[in-house]
């Protein structure tokens, strides 16, 4: 259709489908953008932190003054771009926390990274899991499931536990197309206070106790909106008391391959629990 009679619609549509296939395909390598923004962060006296170590602070009731850096990676798809991060931090020789989901756990870059003296812990999801698995519609069918649903994430807690030897003290919830469309987060089914004093979970990375100690959180996102909570290299540049920097290897580089598989393997998921 000739753009001068396409509809605001239909040029919105090809608009953010451009925009999705350059930032999977076409997205140039970022890393020394990163390395800028700790170097920034060094420079300006930030002391760079994990989720664990910050937390052990808080624990304690003695938080270091200002300002700190409190930096968090969640590993969603692209192991290839999570190293050369990883490796950045290596050399600045400062630390973070990675989350990986079940479909890309690699015990043994987990294990390196803890080692490092970074964390490296589980970016959950079963309730979005589950709720695939079976064709669950609405929140209410999947608050009714929830006792299932928080045996399947004990289960894969543990056995992640026992295959890293990681303390996993620490996780974080991702956010999967699913949870938006049935209006649920994974979050909800740590809010079983039982439950992590079984596993021995001592914070969930979006828990209040860690997040009312920020001054701002600032989080990546995919092309164009790169940065989807304002700058934070000016909130460096401000000195800005206690600030949290969410990073996705994803949105750091266009590893081709991983991009299409996962793009192939949602629209699957799709199909598949639309039919269901």
């Amino acid at each position: 259709m000739p753009s001068s009679v396409a509809t605001p619609k239909l040029k919105a549509l090809l608009q953010s489908g451009w925009q999705r296939f350059y930032s999977d395909f076409l997205l140039p390598d970022r890393t020394p953008e990163f390395r800028r923004l700790l170097e920034q962060a060094l420079a300006r006296g930030y002391r760079i932190h994990s989720i664990a170590s910050i937390w052990e602070q808080i624990k304690a009731g003695r938080l270091e003054e200002g300002p700190l850096l409190v930096l968090r990676l969640d590993i969603d798809t692209d192991l290839r771009t999570t190293r050369a991060l990883w490796q950045v931090m290596r050399e600045l020789n400062v630390r973070g926390s990675f989350y990986f989901r079940l479909c890309t756990l690699d015990v043994e870059l987990m294990r390196a990274i803890h080692e490092a003296g970074s964390e490296a812990s589980y970016h959950y999801e079963e309730l979005a899991t589950y709720a695939k698995r079976h064709r669950l519609k609405s929140r209410a069918e999947v608050e009714a499931r929830m006792p299932a649903i928080r045996a399947l994430f004990a289960a894969n807690y543990r056995r992640i536990k026992a295959l890293t030897g990681l303390p996993l003290h620490t996780v974080a919830s991702h956010g999967d197309w699913l949870n938006r469309r049935l209006g649920v987060t994974n979050l909800e089914l740590l809010q079983d206070r039982s439950l992590r004093e079984a596993l021995g979970i001592e914070l969930e990375a979006y828990d209040d106790a860690l997040h009312s100690h920020y001054a701002q959180r600032y989080s990546d996102g995919a092309y164009p909106r790169l940065w989807l909570d304002g700058d934070p290299l000016a909130a460096l540049a401000s000195r800005q008391s206690v600030i949290e920097i969410l990073l996705h290897p994803r949105h750091w580089s266009a590893n081709i391959a991983v991009n299409l598989q996962d793009n192939l393997g949602r629209a699957w998921e799709e199909v598949r629990y639309r039919v269901g």
